[in-house]
This record gives structure tokens, C-alpha cells and sequence, in this order.
């Protein structure tokens, strides 16, 4: 059962412009913007991190692509797996202590996750770390959803997504330079990288007992939620009745992976030709957060402009261009000869508007498409959808890098959001010639 969006508090509590939900004191709602940037840039990091400790342990350039792109499909896997059982836990027991024990597992997974001696103790102990990044970012969600009134809803979530791109432009900028500091300090590579995710892990049990002070206390237990198995049957059933949410099924296949695809290939990529180039892991791990972080900085300013440009045309015509402003800066990119060279850093910045435009049209358009009635199952299959994608677009990704080029899964996404861009097209004209469905009004 779904459980009923959070009305005002009756106590009138608000975080500056913001009415928040039943309950939710400003301390609560302040402490939640604090771990979406810290959560979000964290979780990030051990991604972007993975080339480096390939370097380290001696894994072999052409299978490194396929077990970059195997570690993020496991944890994917690992999520919608348990991601069920732990929001009905949480509906019992409450969202702060499935929360907190979610950090808690997150910190000993960057302790332990630098000690792995092999590739296989690598794919266990992010197993470990999957299942408390999955308890940390489900019980993320939830909270926000439940903190804010509805009447701010869409000015709170583009705060948190301005917390959120923040944080992974904070790692990809400062946090993925602290191994080189490290070195420059005296440190061998090996100490550098073990001190660094021991530091992020102390950071973490730091967030989780902020959390415990600072988030909302458990309170009465909520209706028991239906299987996952019964939603998702019935959210297919509605996108049969409804194109416009089919696409926006595949609009999540394609635009969920973009941040992860960024994140594990541009740091390989750079980290690969750094070291065969003479740079240090560590230097050229540095190198990769500069470049990641320019496409992150650029994605999250472009964010704004696509929400504008969402309002100002018509809904339909501005996610066309929008995806198709995805396909171009995928294909920019993959296309580039030297991730060191000069062209580089405008192609990552193309890519980082093409990433943003997808993300938000594809939120935009579940948004305006989701009956009210059947919103939590159709934005559930929505999120299961984006989490097949990250599954296949990262294992198969993770092929191609290792079968041809560093730049090969950028244009494999390229690929995937213009078969999104198309079906955006074929609903167009479908829905303007049926005389039904809102995006095809709103071209028409």
C-alpha cells in the first residue's frame, strides 16, 4: 500500500521558503540537505575511484573495463534485490535507524574495500558495500519525499538536486585530489589510497551520528507496502494503456546510466592513458576529477537552463531537444582520440549537457505523466527501469571499453538516448493525430 504524500505540519515548521511535512522540524529537514550532498558525492567517489585501485592490485587493461562495469552492475543488482525488503523494514522500525545502520555499513565498506588482495575480493567486498549504499539511498529518497509539503514540492526537489550535483562535483574537484596530496606528501600510492577511503570512512561514521541527532525520529508504523513483483505488474499494465509512460520507461533506461556511465568511464579512460602516459595513479586520478568535474559543473548549471527551456516551450518540443542535445554531447565525446589532449575538456563539458538534459526531461516527463492515483507505482517501475539500464549500460559498456576504445561506451550511450530521442518523435506524432496524451498536446 501506498502510503499518502506528507501533509503540513500542524505546528507550521518550515526551513526558510519551505512548509515541511508532518512532523519534520527545520533541524530535520537541514540535516537531510547536509547528507544529500555528503551521501550522493561519497557513494560517487568509490566509483571514480576504482581505476586507481585497479593500477594498484595489477589488474590487466583489457579486462578492467568489464570489472568496472561488473562492480557497478552488481551493486545496481544488489539494490533492486533488497531495496524493497528495506523500505518495509524502515515502514516498521522507522527511516532514521534503517538510515544510520546504512552509514554504518557504508563506512566499514571503505575501510575494507582498499584491502581487497584480488579482483575477487574486490566483487565481494563491494557486495558488502552495495547493501549499505542501497540502505543509504533508498532511506535517502523516502526522507525527502516525506519531509517537504506538497504545495513546495518542485522548488524542495530542485534544492536537493542542487545538493546533490553539488556533492559529486565537490568529489570529483577536491575529494578525488587527496590521494595525489597524499603522495606529494610523502605517502606511497598504496598508503595514499588506504588512507584516503579510511578518512572518507571516518567522514561517513561522522554523517551517521550527525543523522542520529539530527533526523526526524522514528513514529507510528505505516501501512505494509505490496511486493515489489504486484507493482511492477500493475506500473507495465498502466504503460501498456499509455505511451507516454512507456517512453518515459525508456527514457530511465537511458538517462539513469548517465551519471554512472560518466562517473566509471571517464575516470578509466583518463586514469588509463595517464598511467601509460608516465602520470602516477594518483596524478592521473587528480586529472580525471578535473576532467569529470568540469562535465559535472557544466551538467549542473545546464540543469537550470533545461528546467527553463522545459517551461518556456512547449513540453514536448523542448525533451526533443533535449535528448537530442544528449545524443550530440554522448557522440562528442566518444569520438575524442586523446582523453588528454586539449579537446577533451569541451567534448566532457558536451557530455555534461547531454547527461543533465536527459535526466531532467526523463523526470519531468514521469512527472506529468504519472496518474495521481497510481503515482508511487508508476514512478517505481520508473526507478526499477533506470536501474535495468545502469545494469546493462554498465556491463555492456564496461565490454566495449575493453573490445575497442576508451570511448566506445559514450557512444553506445549516444546509441541508447537517440532510440529514446526516437520514440519522443513517435509519440509526438502518434499522440498528436490520436488527439490524446499531454506531451502531444503540448506540441501540437
Amino acid at each position: 500500500m501506498i502510503a499518502a504524500a506528507p501533509t503540513a505540519n500542524a505546528a507550521g515548521n518550515h526551513l526558510g521558503p519551505f512548509p515541511l511535512g508532518e512532523r519534520v522540524t527545520a533541524r530535520n529537514a537541514a540535516i537531510l540537505l547536509l547528507a544529500s550532498f555528503s551521501t550522493i558525492g561519497l557513494v560517487t567517489f568509490l566509483s571514480f575511484s576504482n581505476p586507481y585501485l585497479f593500477q594498484l592490485l595489477g589488474v590487466p587493461e583489457e579486462r578492467q573495463g568489464a570489472l568496472a562495469g561488473l562492480l557497478v552492475s552488481l551493486q545496481e543488482g544488489i539494490q533492486i534485490l533488497i531495496g524493497g525488503f528495506l523500505g518495509a523494514w524502515s515502514d516498521r522500525v522507522g527511516r532514521r535507524p534503517v538510515f544510520v545502520a546504512g552509514m554504518l555499513l557504508l563506512a566499514l565498506g571503505f575501510v575494507i574495500y582498499p584491502l581487497a588482495p584480488s579482483e575477487g575480493w574486490l566483487i565481494v567486498f563491494r557486495g558488502f558495500y552495495a547493501v549499505g549504499s542501497t540502505a543509504a539511498t533508498v532511506m535517502l529518497s523516502t526522507c525527502i519525499a516525506e519531509y517537504i509539503a506538497e504545495r513546495s514540492r518542485g522548488r524542495w526537489m530542485g534544492v536537493v538536486g542542487v545538493c546533490n550535483a553539488l556533492g559529486v562535483v565537490t568529489m570529483a574537484t577536491s575529494l578525488s585530489r587527496l590521494p595525489l596530496a597524499l603522495t606529494e606528501g610523502g605517502m606511497s600510492e598504496r598508503a595514499a589510497l588506504l588512507a584516503s577511503f579510511w578518512i572518507f570512512g571516518a567522514a561517513v561514521l561522522g554523517l551517521a551520528a550527525l543523522m542520529q541527532w539530527g533526523l526526524q525520529a522514528p513514529g507510528p508504523a505505516r501501512p505494509a507496502r505490496r511486493s515489489l513483483l504486484a507493482e511492477t505488474l500493475e506500473g507495465l499494465a498502466i504503460a501498456r494503456h499509455n505511451r507516454s509512460i512507456a517512453v518515459s520507461y525508456l527514457t530511465a533506461f537511458a538517462s539513469r546510466g548517465d551519471l554512472v556511465i560518466m562517473t566509471t568511464f571517464i575516470s578509466l579512460w583518463v586514469v588509463q592513458a595517464g598511467v601509460a602516459a608516465g602520470l602516477t595513479p594518483s596524478a592521473a586520478t587528480a586529472r580525471a576529477g578535473m576532467v569529470f568535474g568540469i562535465a559535472q559543473g557544466v551538467a549542473l548549471l545546464w540543469s537550470l537552463v533545461m528546467g527553463i527551456l522545459l517551461d518556456k516551450l512547449p513540453r514536448l518540443t523542448a525533451m526533443r531537444i533535449g535528448f537530442g542535445l544528449s545524443v550530440a554531447g554522448y557522440a562528442t565525446l566518444g569520438l575524442v582520440d586523446d582523453p588528454l589532449g586539449a579537446g577533451m575538456i569541451p567534448a566532457a563539458m558536451a557530455a555534461g549537457i547531454g547527461e543533465a538534459s536527459a535526466i531532467v526531461c526523463s523526470g519531468v516527463l514521469i512527472g506529468q505523466e504519472a496518474p495521481r492515483d497510481k503515482r508511487g507505482v508508476v514512478i517505481g517501475v520508473f526507478g526499477l527501469a533506470g536501474s535495468v539500464g545502469m545494469i546493462c549500460l554498465t556491463s555492456l559498456g564496461g565490454l566495449l571499453f575493453d573490445r575497442f576504445a576508451g570511448g566506445a561506451p559514450f557512444l553506445m550511450m549516444a546509441v541508447v538516448n537517440g532510440l529514446a530521442f526516437g520514440a519522443l518523435l513517435t509519440l509526438g506524432a502518434r499522440s498528436h493525430s490520436a488527439g490524446t496524451g499531454s506531451p502531444g498536446r503540448s506540441a501540437s
